[in-house]
């Protein structure tokens, strides 16, 4: 009888739980002013405000993180790919890591040196990443260790080499609806125009783009991401300074197979947005968190002081645009205790209306 009571709760707490809708949270990382001085990647609560502290971190010695300036969650692995600027590795950890955790493996070959962002595949077993600031190259999803060699690179497109339309890549996000790779970049010669340039991810070498999307709706483009539910890019941009010192921030909308000069469907602009920044601050960053459907911008003001952090999110819905408010703001050294990289959504765990906590990420 004790038996049949414990498998009743067993089954109804579990059907609670998997009633309940998944949740989510923001993690961010940054860069550290050293080597002695790595920079935590932090999680935060989706209803952290202000300078609420983050709910966990991954910090300490043996976590080996020095600038994790960009991470992803892949939900197939339930891991973090971080990519490490000046540590010149991929790591990957636990997506529930927290304090002085060890990466689960660390992909640290020469070739990678300071990588600015990476994109899994899991469907091809392929982890696309950018590699030297210049070029974008594919490994092994789950490989490991610094004598790992890509499958494949798409080359540099600076110099004689303008074929590839690589000069400075950043912010890679992979497509899986088109299977293309897609960054911000810019031209290697005044006027330095921003663009987003789309690659097959199977291209290799000298190749041409299958796409360019160019024009004022990606003009000082600083900041990607993507919603595979809608389908959409969103780009953040940052204006040069006006009379009065002001850079005007804004979110442009489009829809993911836009290209060559076409206008953004939105675009998320004006006071209320807190998008703009005074001259000297800067835009870290953008990025999508799928479990609570929100745009995730960070800044700093480059000057060291950690008070002037800030990360801002959106509720978004299919097209929203407009004079639109943040729904929560964050600031101060609890973003970073130094610079803020790019910010990134990852599921929180379940929790049992018992009070009991769940497996992480089991829905």
């Amino acid at each position: 009888m004790r038996n049949t009571v414990l498998l009743a709760t067993c089954l109804l707490t579990a059907a609670t739980a998997a009633a309940l809708p998944a949740r989510g949270e923001m993690m961010i990382g940054g860069y550290g002013p050293s080597t002695a001085q790595g920079n935590p990647l932090r999680r935060f609560s989706a209803d952290a405000q202000g300078g609420d502290a983050p709910v966990a971190e991954i910090a300490g010695p043996d976590t080996q993180l020095y600038q994790p300036a960009f991470g992803v969650y892949e939900p197939d692995e339930n891991v973090i790919y971080v990519s490490d600027f000046d540590g010149r590795a991929i790591r990957v950890y636990s997506a529930t890591a927290t304090g002085n955790a060890a990466p689960i493996r660390v992909l640290n070959p020469p070739s990678i040196a300071q990588t600015r962002a990476n994109a899994p595949v899991s469907a091809y077993g392929e982890l696309g990443v950018i590699v030297s600031n210049c070029c974008i190259a594919t490994f092994p999803l789950r490989a490991s260790g610094n004598a790992v060699s890509p499958i494949r690179t798409i080359d540099w497109g600076g110099g004689s080499n303008t074929t590839t339309k690589l000069y400075n890549p950043n912010a890679l996000t992979y497509l899986p609806g088109s299977d293309e790779y897609v960054v911000i970049d810019s031209d290697p010669a005044p006027p330095q125009a921003s663009r987003l340039v789309f690659h097959a991810r199977t291209a290799s070498g000298t190749v041409a783009p299958t796409r360019l999307l160019t024009g004022a709706g990606v003009a000082y483009a600083v900041g990607l991401a993507h919603d595979r539910a809608t389908h959409r890019l969103f780009v953040l941009r940052q204006a040069p300074p006006d009379a009065n010192d002001v850079q005007r921030g804004s979110i442009a909308v489009f829809d993911e197979n836009a290209s060559g000069d076409a206008p953004p469907l939105t675009v998320i602009e004006g006071d209320a947005t807190r998008l703009d920044l005074l001259a000297g601050q800067y835009w870290a960053g953008l990025g999508f968190d799928p479990y609570t459907s929100r745009l995730v911008a960070s800044s700093n003001g480059n000057s060291g002081n950690a008070a002037l952090n800030r990360v801002l999110l959106f509720d978004y819905a299919a097209d929203v645009g407009g004079n639109v408010a943040p729904v929560r703001q964050l600031q101060g050294s609890n973003v970073s205790p130094y610079y803020p990289g790019v910010p990134f959504g990852v599921p929180a765990e379940i929790i049992f209306r018992s009070g009991f906590e769940a497996t992480p990420n089991a829905f």
